[in-house]
């Protein structure tokens, strides 16, 4: 058995073991113990610890050794030279997949890069899929499997994350969770001694759970192996790129961090470009694109039309599209008698696109009905819908939710955040990502055009 072959183990246990559980709910072996009681795993788990008869209510064994059976998985919450003992262990009783917590290796410089070594070399005896080490941990919501040291529950989707950075991987989960954008899989590889960043992203292409993956990339010393499979995963399943490390301080800090070199930043973005990767400069702009590439069918042009009741939001669209590609037909004859046949023989608005519904436009129905109207237009390939939020007139939710058709339609409802969220779950379910920005619907239009061409 190789690591990658036991990477269903990791992601997918019957049991964890949790070397170094505690009682000091300071302390990371607390925290993965809680994490994987709140997020509700139905394997068995085995706290070891040496001196404690109970943790969190479950029994807690002296060793490793004494555990009934071996584990499926086990996660070491221990210091660097305790976790380099605590994995040959691992491998001597079977353990077929480990996540290594603890800092300390390469990143710090040749001391623990020869520990880090031990560590790679233990792995690569018995077959250990390995995460880490120096990493926030693992999620995977289809198995109810939460081993990081943040204890939290997410809404289940299809969606995949791989970071480079738990911080940064933290930073797209909440936005995630603020977006109502369910997550699959959710991994931190840490310094990616034994598993690397290609070999997470092509279980995933593999995946059926997955239908989209998001990477957070400080650096990887292959950069052509995983370009390449991107490209190749990006032909069945959306692969979005958040790449950091333009600056050169940057760059020294991931190396710091968990060994990474970042390699030249602008080389590696068009490499992603040219095998028809999107690419983002920010994780709010990462979640806004997997949102829409998951929820949304990806357009099949770059022709947008743009319907609102206030003028606006629309003059911001076509700035913000235009300079990406977009570009925004005029009305057929057709759709400006059809426009009419909404709004009445004599509207109170010039017929043009974006079309500017003014009062009219506070209506739901109004607003449902023109979308409807310009989606059937065939010089189309992609709707905007902005709406703001009001207390006397409701959003066009359902409206929207009942459109059919295959050309996506994007919303944008100018509120606060907690404004939209009850609208979230009635339009994702209809296929109509909506987002309570400017910025952020623009920024998903331009996900789906970018990969209904892939590119181009």
């Amino acid at each position: 058995m190789t690591p990658t072959s036991n990477l269903p183990a990791l992601f997918s246990p019957r049991s964890v073991a949790v070397l170094g559980a505690t009682a000091e709910v300071d302390r990371v072996g607390y925290n993965i113990l809680a994490s994987l009681l709140y997020g509700g795993f139905a394997g068995d788990i085995y706290p070891v610890h040496p001196r404690l008869g109970e943790l969190q209510g479950l029994r807690v064994y002296p060793s490793l050794a004494a555990v009934p059976v071996p584990p499926d998985l086990a996660v070491i919450a221990l210091n660097e030279r305790a976790t380099v003992a605590a994995l040959k262990e691992c491998g001597r009783l079977g353990v077929r997949a480990a996540v290594c917590l603890a800092g300390g290796y390469k990143e710090t410089g040749p001391a623990g890069a020869r520990l880090e070594a031990e560590l790679v070399e233990t792995a690569a005896q018995y077959g250990i899929a390995l995460a880490g080490p120096n990493t926030l941990g693992l999620i995977n919501t289809g198995a109810n499997l939460y081993v990081t040291f943040y204890p939290l529950r997410l809404a289940s989707g299809s969606v995949s994350l791989v970071s480079q950075s738990g911080g940064m991987g933290l930073t797209m989960l909440y936005k995630a969770m603020d977006e109502g954008l369910g997550i699959e899989k959710f991994v931190v590889v840490g310094n990616r001694s034994v598993l690397d960043v290609a070999d997470y992203l092509a279980y995933l292409g593999d995946d059926p759970g997955t239908r989209a993956v998001g990477l957070f990339l400080e650096g990887v010393e292959d950069a052509r192996r995983l370009v390449e499979l991107a490209g190749r995963v990006n032909r069945v399943k959306p692969v979005v790129v958040y790449k950091a490390g333009e600056a050169a301080a940057a760059a020294y800090a991931a190396l710091t961090h968990t060994g990474s070199m970042v390699g030249h930043h602008r080389l590696y973005l068009e490499a992603c470009r040219q095998y028809g990767l999107y690419t983002v400069d920010s994780a709010d702009r990462a979640v806004t694109a997997l949102k829409a590439l998951t929820t949304a069918p990806p357009a099949q042009g770059r022709r947008v039309a743009v319907v609102t009741h206030t003028a606006g939001p629309g003059i911001v669209l076509v700035d913000r599209l235009g300079a990406g590609g977009a570009v925004f037909p005029p009305l057929s004859p057709e759709t400006e008698a059809a426009v009419k046949k909404v709004m009445g023989d004599t509207p109170p608005v010039v017929i043009k696109n974006p079309l500017d519904a003014a009062g009219l436009g506070l209506s739901p129905d109004v607003i449902g009905r023109l979308t409807a109207v310009l989606r059937a237009d065939p010089a189309f390939d992609l709707v905007l819908v902005v709406f703001c939020q009001h207390p006397h007139w409701p959003f066009p939710s359902p409206q929207l939710a009942s459109l059919s058709g295959s050309k996506p339609v994007v919303a944008c409802y100018i509120a606060t955040q907690a404004g939209v969220r009850a609208e979230q779950g009635v339009l994702a379910a209809a296929g109509v990502p909506v987002y309570n920005s400017l910025e952020a619907a623009a920024g998903a239009a331009d996900a789906l055009m970018w990969y209904g061409g892939r590119g181009n």
